[in-house]
């Protein structure tokens, strides 16, 4: 198991996370740091991972790349994780949990069920919850329509997609080692009668379309040095008029984010904040 250690400052904390849930991380320790900052312990399977991280605090977060360590530690950080765990409520009645731990029943309207074995994806961080929020508000837009959500994780959004009557839910991964867990919650999420929910391991360059099976829709919950690269491959599968729901930004970089998008016609049409992270949804 590899370990990356760093120290950052509260209100760095949520950023931080949210780094190393989108690089894999199997857990974390927080514990108190030199000169009043928090330090923190991330846990990864692999050392890739743990480097990809390294990389991401460095240019994200302004500090000193830290340093991958190895541990001789067989604990299962994911297991730990899942002792805790509660359902989450991701919009108005739509919960997310897994399958072994019910949400409330009482004015639910939708109950994703998501194995917990991504730390990132199971509703529980505020890029996921504002991601679905806009996705359900402008539920209209989706409807009898095909939706693609580029970094899909758990799959979550293609299954909020499906519940609020998307024709087509098309989720894309690059990392491989989610295949597993996206088979487990298509297996426990079936699409409804009429939709449709499939996973392609990959990036957006590998999906193959024509006139007739572009997207009207298109979901993004990645951090924004991920994601804006990736708006030129978007354009190429999408509509001329389609929708861009965009999460995983933070507020300081939502003027950026929209200038990305601006530069591949994409106009924004409404936003959403929850503590420090922004969302957008642009229309063309």
């Amino acid at each position: 198991m590899y370990t990356l250690i760093c120290e950052v400052s509260e209100e760095q904390l949520e950023i931080a996370s949210a780094i190393g849930y989108g690089c894999g991380m199997g857990g974390c320790v927080e514990g108190a740091g030199s000169g009043g900052l928090v330090s923190l312990t991330f846990y990864f399977e692999r050392e890739e991972q743990a480097a990809s991280a390294a990389t991401a605090f460095a240019e994200t977060l302004s500090i000193d790349t830290p340093a991958v360590g190895y541990v001789d530690d067989k604990q299962d950080w994911n297991a730990k994780w899942r002792e805790s765990m509660e359902p989450a409520q991701i919009a108005a009645g739509v919960w997310v949990s897994p399958a072994w731990l019910e949400p409330p029943k009482e004015g639910r309207a939708a109950w994703i069920k998501i194995e917990p074995k991504m730390a990132f994806g199971t509703g529980h961080h505020e890029t996921t919850r504002l991601a679905a929020k806009a996705l359900i508000e402008g539920g209209d837009s989706v409807v009898n329509k095909s939706v693609i959500d580029i970094g899909t994780g758990s799959g979550i959004l293609c299954f909020a997609a499906d519940y609020l009557g998307a024709k087509r839910a098309v989720g894309v991964e690059i990392d491989g080692d989610c295949r597993e867990n996206l088979a487990e919650n298509l297996r426990d999420n079936p699409p409804r009668t009429g939709g449709n929910v499939a996973f392609i391991i990959g990036t957006p360059d590998s999906i193959r379309v024509n006139n007739d099976r572009c997207f009207d829709a298109v979901i993004m919950n990645m951090l924004l040095t991920e994601s804006a690269p990736l708006l030129g491959q978007i354009v190429r599968i999408i509509k001329k008029d389609a929708a861009l729901i965009w999460s995983g930004i933070l507020v300081d970089e939502s003027e950026e984010a929209v200038n990305a998008a601006s530069g591949f016609g994409f106009k924004l049409s409404s936003a959403l904040i929850e503590n420090e992270w922004w969302c957008g949804t642009f229309a063309r």
